[in-house]
């Protein structure tokens, strides 16, 4: 595995690419790669971090648009889908000489996977996906959470307030009793440009990858929450259903971000698939 390249441009530097080795001084321990979701960036990880560095090496990275300097490697005219995010994926890995690794994802990152997978099967040995979805409007038996009335609302407090939007959405999508990571998913809503943010809600939220579920063979590790505002159970439910070769753990968790308010939890359930 090559170490990080910082040069001006590479696509580490662009995405905050860091290789944190493991804490057991290992040789050729496996990867993890770590990939977070809307709203937040690599450091939403951290709960997690000190078990999985005792078997892995851990690789972070932030998304288009997200962290600090999110600004500089989103770019409006590509970042239109959840695929550019695969493709910026696959380039990262390859910049990187990664041939096989497991990757660990929230949220969006579980579509991002999964379509990163389809292209390219032979570099993921397992895919762990937190409050994933592959579609989050209803659509006629399918029950993703959402009706295009909610999407519609959220859209327009976002262009109207997007202060106050992200103080109203922070405290449903986290939960009300994490008073702390209510603060913490608010502060990383709002350093996302309003512009950034409102498009990429739009391609997230409105994205639908159902029909891409049954072409996935690579072993996934579902862990969905219990009360989840943006991903009901049957969703969780559903991605278990049509995947090849899936394993689904539902924790009882409140929110969408349990990896911060739960992560006892989630580890709870990841700890039987650790190697190394």
């Amino acid at each position: 595995m090559q170490t990080p390249s910082f040069q001006s441009g590479s696509i580490s530097l662009r995405h905050n690419w860091r290789l944190i080795p493991n804490a057991s001084g290992k040789k050729n321990a496996p990867l993890l790669i770590l990939s977070h979701g809307f709203g937040t960036d690599h450091r939403s990880w951290r709960l997690l971090l000190p078990d999985l560095l005792k078997h892995y090496d851990v690789g972070v990275y932030d998304l288009a648009g997200a962290g600090p300097d999110g600004g500089r490697n989103f770019e409006p005219h590509r970042h239109t889908s959840i695929t550019a995010y695969a493709d910026d994926l696959l380039n990262l890995l390859d910049e990187q000489g990664i041939g096989r690794c497991q990757i660990l994802c929230h949220s969006v990152s579980g579509m991002v996977a999964l379509i990163a997978a389809s292209q390219r099967p032979e570099l993921f040995e397992r895919i762990f996906m937190i409050a994933a979805s592959p579609r989050y409007l209803d659509d006629g038996d399918y029950g993703g959470g959402f009706l295009q009335a909610d999407l519609d609302g959220l859209f327009t407090a976002m262009e109207n307030n997007f202060e106050a939007w992200a103080n109203g959405f922070a405290p449903m999508i986290v939960g009300e009793s994490s008073p702390a990571f209510v603060l913490e998913f608010t502060a990383g809503l709002l350093q996302m440009p309003q512009k950034v943010a409102l498009q990429t809600a739009k391609f997230i939220f409105q994205s639908d990858f159902r029909a891409l579920l049954p072409e996935i063979y690579t072993p996934c590790v579902l862990i969905q929450p219990k009360r989840d505002p943006a991903v009901p159970v049957k969703v969780g439910q559903y991605l278990h259903e049509k995947l090849q070769n899936s394993d689904l753990h539902i924790i009882d968790s409140s929110g969408h971000l349990p990896h911060l308010t739960a992560p006892y939890a989630v580890l709870a359930h990841l700890r039987p698939y650790f190697t190394g």
